[in-house]
């Protein structure tokens, strides 16, 4: 924890945007941040928030204590996410239709459990914060250290990381079912600063949020005069209403804060990076996602050693 002279005792929030496997750009922004300082991610901050993929980094981290550039090695050379990323041997015809989830679930469940096994909420020394939809309830949740019951990791991460369309619902301990959280709440930064204030009420908080690209979707307006729901629905519109809340959520943030938040984020096709989400397995593409990160970082290198200052 940083101190202020003559001021309050800072807190430090890291927030990390849902993006599929572009998740390798948050980590390399992460592992150079990890170079440029000498500390772990663990170690510089008090508090780590996650949505989707962001969840999945964040139980990573604050569960096993990882460094981003460990959980690189495990992306890139353990094949972590092809191993979580396992379509269904038969019938891609069915996928391509939309008619059942693109992937399954019972490989990530067991790859999940694996990596995080038999710890709980209750096990962390660190805040966490991770958005789930409660399908029960009909309502967004957050995991937190005092979430009830005392739930397993795993299944905490198995469940921020199911996207609808991509995989299948999870049910957890206590009879819930629950999908990744990204459709109420894919950038969860704010609302991980609200929580904050509330654990730490005598605290100066600081939030450095990192996205893992905007995406892009060029419509034609001739053609979409004609477009009916399947036609928008192919074409993305959901992920255009997502980008536009997050966009505005980020502005929001950033005239509430001021300089108390970071948020790091550009364009995908300014780096000529494909949209789509699910290209884990893709070695040119992962590299590519690495690179990125490496450019994010040197761009707004004086910012993030600014925000780092104590005072």
């Amino acid at each position: 924890m940083i101190h202020l002279k003559h001021s309050l005792p800072i807190k430090t929030i890291l927030s990390l945007d849902g993006g599929g496997s572009h998740l390798l750009i948050q980590l390399s922004v992460l592992a150079c941040l990890e170079e440029d300082t000498g500390v772990a991610t663990y170690d510089l901050f008090d508090l780590i928030a996650g949505s989707s993929s962001g969840g999945l980094i964040t139980c990573l981290i604050l569960g096993r204590q990882l460094s981003a550039k460990r959980i690189i090695e495990k992306v890139v050379q353990e094949k972590l996410l092809e191993k979580i990323m396992s379509e269904h041997r038969f019938g891609r015809l069915l996928n391509k239709l939309q008619v059942r989830p693109k992937y399954q679930g019972i490989p990530k469940k067991l790859t999940l459990q694996q990596e995080l096994g038999d710890l709980k909420l209750s096990s962390l020394s660190k805040q966490i914060f991770i958005p789930c939809f409660n399908l029960n309830q009909d309502q967004l949740e957050i995991f937190t250290n005092d979430s009830e019951p005392d739930f397993l990791l795993s299944e905490i991460a198995d469940a921020c990381t199911a996207a609808p369309s991509y995989y299948p619902p999870v049910q957890m301990q206590d009879g819930g079912w629950r999908i990744d959280g990204g459709v109420g709440m894919n950038n969860p930064g704010f609302n991980a600063y609200l929580y904050a204030q509330r654990c730490w009420r005598q605290h100066h908080i600081k939030l450095l949020s990192i996205g893992s690209g905007w995406r892009s979707f060029a419509i034609n307006g001739t053609k979409a005069c004609g477009y009916g729901g399947v036609q928008w629905s192919a074409q993305g519109i959901a992920s255009i209403i997502l980008r536009e809340k997050m966009k505005t959520n980020v502005k929001t943030t950033a005239e509430i804060l001021g300089d108390q938040v970071l948020y790091i984020n550009h364009h995908l096709k300014d780096y000529d990076m494909p949209d789509h989400m699910d290209s884990a397995n893709n070695a040119v593409v992962q590299q590519k996602a690495l690179d990125i990160g490496k450019r994010w970082y040197a761009l707004q290198r004086e910012q993030i050693q600014q925000w780092l200052q104590p005072a």
